[in-house]
């Protein structure tokens, strides 16, 4: 990774405002904290509020509600880099839903005209004939306006030609087609901004060209007693802590006392709109953008949809039982490490909670990877694979020649994101679907996307015909919220850049940016408890073995550390037990990954390494990329004293 020319000018104002002001100027004052107690904030029951009941029935609902982005503009088809040509054919879409072509090209922003080519490029030989290149306006999306329908001479709807997609008006899931009838009220039209979405998780400048599939925020309100908990899964690459305070404040706003707490997770597609804001317009050969790309009707979405799923279950609430059972994926068809060690928590838990008619509530499914399949040159907003999940687990699979037909449970499907970091991912090996399909690696397809996903479903299917039932069991949670230094410098631009939307605690802006005034972040990390059943959250990328420990067994027959690894981990400097999972003592031990929080990857201290001469920026030689997008060394450590105290209080409770 190169410091490219936007990086480099940006950076040294960055340095500048760290730097004391001039005698004349007034300092501001440093913010004041106080020292966070070693106790966790709330613990549940027995605090103010929900306090102990001799009432242990359980109630459980669960609501589902679309967080799909409907008004956006969109690229054009020409300006997509298209450097997989297996991926798309070049020129205009060929059909809804087959553009896939990645970022944009590298002249995207040179006012090259409508047919890409500059007088610097090979084919070029004359200005565009309707007056686009060089025009002063920008090239590379249709400035229709958020409802994606333009004006003459561009309204006369082609079949299959995205230029004139308009909006859902209607509810029917057709996108409605225009006519054009007037400039968007907004004043989104026309007005030389592109207001697209900027598809998370790989690169910048790749831009969303329609949807796939629906995003959703999945709630899940368990109540006991007086003390009542609403679990969320959002379809996201990461949400911050303070959205889900924006969040929680919002649901107190509208709904006084609803819930006791709010614990709240991204699944970390690679395929939704940017909500952390570190992917959005970047110049050609820069790592980093010069814009964040939050949109902020899709984060308002976010934030209506959330609160109106809490309160909608709120209302819903039934006696519930619960069934709980696992298994164990393995490896082969369903994990990659690409960090060593080589260690896997492949435990898949399965949960399914009953109404007192035997109707399904909720099934929950806790299970670590990447929801990435798609890949980086994928343009079409999606889940990923928790989609088709989550589709099977409501309306069940037909029979194969390898498998029984599964009847759908109805219900809620969540699939909750676990031990993610490392780098656990779906890809690097063959997926062979329920009917025997096979697909390679190198098929980044919708089809091995819900081939993975049904494959999931299929372990859930079976995991949940040998569960047992959970008796009486007692509702728990517990929260401690504290603080993490920031030592990453690229963090640090974003955070005084704007990239992203957080506050900052305890650093004087007018001192360096060093040990002992690093910015500060407030996180958050909690434990839950039903019976044999626990959570504990992680407020980022947890790697498996900070979950489960260093036991070989855990490394599925592969050796822990390539022999050929040129900067290999000392395993002998690695942490032994108690691991998380020892600590939390129960039959169904789970992590609830992204939990609160995104603050990358929480990297062991004991195999942190950073690059000598550019530390955060290049990665170090070796499998050492997650550095680079971790907050420092002391995030992990501090992530487990508050963890542990929590714990503690778990431990302590009377279950």
């Amino acid at each position: 990774m190169k410091i490219g020319p936007f990086l480099g000018l940006v950076l040294s104002p960055l340095l500048l405002t760290a730097c004391p002001q001039a005698e004349d100027e007034t300092p501001p004052s440093k913010p004041q904290t106080d020292s966070p107690a070693p106790t966790p904030d709330q613990v549940c029951p027995g605090a103010a509020g929900c306090e102990t009941s001799e009432d242990k029935t359980l109630y459980a609902a669960a609501v589902a509600k679309k967080v799909t982005p409907t008004g956006y503009e969109i690229a054009k088809a020409q300006y997509l880099k298209n450097d997989r040509p297996s991926y798309c054919e070049p020129g205009l879409p060929r059909g809804h839903g087959e553009t896939r072509c990645g970022e944009l090209a590298d002249s995207f922003l040179d006012d090259c005209g409508n047919d890409t080519l500059c007088p610097r490029d090979d084919g070029y030989e004359a200005p565009d004939e309707d007056g686009s290149e060089l025009d002063g306006t920008p090239d590379y999306f249709w400035d229709c306006g958020r409802d994606r329908i333009c004006p003459p001479p561009f309204d006369t709807p082609e079949e299959g030609d995205l230029a004139t997609n308009g909006l859902d008006d209607d509810g029917d899931g057709a996108i409605d087609e225009g006519p054009w009838t007037a400039a968007d009220e907004d004043g989104t039209e026309g007005d030389g901004l592109f207001q697209g979405l900027w598809i998370a998780g790989y690169g910048n400048n790749r831009p969303a060209m329609g949807i796939r599939d629906d995003l959703w925020t999945r709630v899940l309100v368990m109540q006991q007693g007086n003390t009542t908990v609403a679990m969320v899964t959002l379809d996201a690459v990461g949400l911050f802590f303070d959205e889900v305070i924006r969040i929680k404040e919002r649901l107190e706003a509208e709904r006084p006392n609803a819930v006791d707490h709010i614990f709240m997770q991204s699944t970390h597609t690679h395929e939704a709109p940017d909500t952390m804001g570190q992917w959005g317009i970047a110049y050609p050969y820069d790592e980093y953008p010069f814009q964040h790309g939050r949109d902020p009707l899709h984060m308002a979405k976010i934030q209506e949809q959330t609160v109106a799923a809490i309160i909608e279950a709120v209302d819903a609430l039934e006696p519930a039982n619960v069934v709980a059972g696992s298994t164990n994926t393995r490896v082969e068809g369903f994990l990659h490490d690409s960090r060593d060690p080589q260690i896997f928590n492949d435990e898949l838990v399965a949960i399914q909670f009953k109404g007192n008619n035997d109707n399904v509530i909720a099934t929950l499914v806790n299970w670590g990877n990447h929801p990435e399949i798609l890949d980086s040159r994928n343009n079409y907003v999606s889940s990923d694979f928790p989609h088709a999940l989550r589709e099977a687990l409501e309306n069940g699979l037909p029979a194969t020649s390898r498998y029984e037909a599964e009847p759908g449970f109805g219900g809620v499907a969540i699939f909750q994101q676990g031990t993610v970091g490392g780098l656990v991912g779906p890809n690097g090996f063959l997926i062979t679907g329920r009917d025997g399909t096979e697909y390679e690696n190198a098929n980044k397809t919708w089809a091995r996307a819900d081939a993975y996903g049904e494959n999931l479903a299929q372990q859930t299917f079976d995991a949940l015909k040998n569960s047992t039932p959970l008796e009486d069991p007692t509702l728990f949670f517990a929260a401690k919220s504290f603080k993490i230094p920031v030592e990453n410098i690229i963090f640090h631009l974003g955070l005084l850049t704007g990239w992203f939307d957080r506050e900052v605690y305890d650093y004087d802006p007018n001192e360096f940016l060093e040990e002992g005034n690093f910015p500060q972040l407030l996180t958050e990390v909690g434990v839950i408890r039903l019976g044999p059943l626990s959570w504990s959250t992680a407020p980022g990328e947890l790697f498996p073995e900070s979950f489960v420990g260093f036991d070989e067994s855990q490394s599925m027959g592969l050796p822990q550390v390539d022999a050929d690894n040129p900067n290999p981990p000392d395993l002998t400097q690695a942490p032994t037990e108690p691991t998380i999972k020892s600590q939390m003592q129960s039959d169904f031990p789970m992590i609830f990954g992204l939990g609160q929080d995104e603050i990358g990857y929480l990297v062991p201290p004991y195999d942190f390494i950073l690059d000598e001469s550019s530390p955060y920026i290049d990665e170090a030689e070796g499998d050492h990329y997650e550095e680079t997008n971790s907050v420092g060394p002391k995030a992990l450590p501090l992530v487990q004293d508050a963890l542990n105290l929590c714990l503690e209080a778990m431990a302590a409770a009377t279950l």
